[in-house]
């Protein structure tokens, strides 16, 4: 799959390097990644370094974009209208531009309350355009644990009468295991779609403990070929469209 940007842990290894650690996992020994982060918040008085350096390293060439077989499906994806993302990044928005697609982003409360038929891209842990929206340390996870945003409330309305498809995801990501429970459990004794399922998750090589924990809160796994995830999601993708 085509890199376009830095992941999760060279986010937080470029923040203690920042703040003068050679050698991020000595941190690492010593509290989280969101700890680590929430370390940097306080000694740096916010995230305008960090934000600075993800900036100069999430600007991939537009070729790079187009060359993305997920990203060009994603934004030929006509018969949905809604995307969820917790990137901070702008390459879903780019993407739908280079394909000539029409859409909105949703950051902050003030994006909400347009009627319009076309796409929106809702930027569920904030962008970089709006760095003050950003969820990064752990005090912001816990604030939005509370479920009470509200980019919470957009979600609960959008998640009813829908069903919501998960890619890039697994229980080991924190940033939207409360995702998980709150299509379980808030939404458990809501009507189902018409498909009788709330959710589907695309899980490479899934195990059955994986399998079972996900069917336990409602959610399918849809399961691909480690090594050719880019060409299964985009296949996956491509027939949502009925191409």
């Amino acid at each position: 799959m085509t890199k376009t940007g830095p992941n999760w842990t060279e986010l937080v290894d470029e923040a203690a390097r920042i703040m003068g650690f050679s050698e991020p996992e000595l941190l690492r020994a010593r509290g989280t990644d969101l700890q680590i982060l929430e370390y940097f918040r306080i000694i740096s008085r916010g995230f305008t370094p960090l934000t600075i350096w993800l900036h100069s390293n999430m600007n991939p060439p537009s070729q790079a974009l187009l060359s993305s077989s997920i990203h060009t499906e994603l934004a030929l994806l006509n018969k949905c209208n809604l995307f969820y993302t917790t990137n901070y990044d702008n390459f879903i928005e780019r993407s739908f531009q280079l394909n000539e697609r029409e859409f909105r982003v949703v950051a902050m409360e003030q994006d909400m309350g347009f009627q319009t038929d076309i796409a929106e891209i809702i930027k569920f842990h904030g962008d970089m355009n709006h760095p003050e929206t950003m969820v990064l340390s752990e005090s912001d996870y816990e604030t939005r644990l509370k479920l009470d945003s509200p980019m919470d409330y957009r979600l609960s309305a959008d998640v009813l009468g829908r069903v919501i498809l998960f890619l890039g995801y697994s229980f080991r990501d924190w940033n939207v295991s409360y995702l998980f429970r709150l299509v379980n459990e808030k939404f458990q004794n809501s009507p189902l779609p018409g498909t009788g399922r709330r959710a589907y998750i695309v899980v490479p090589d899934p195990s059955n403990f994986e399998i079972e924990l996900f069917r336990a809160r409602n959610i399918d796994v849809i399961p691909i070929r480690g090594g050719s995830m880019e060409e299964d999601i985009t296949n996956i993708l491509r027939e949502l469209r009925g191409a």
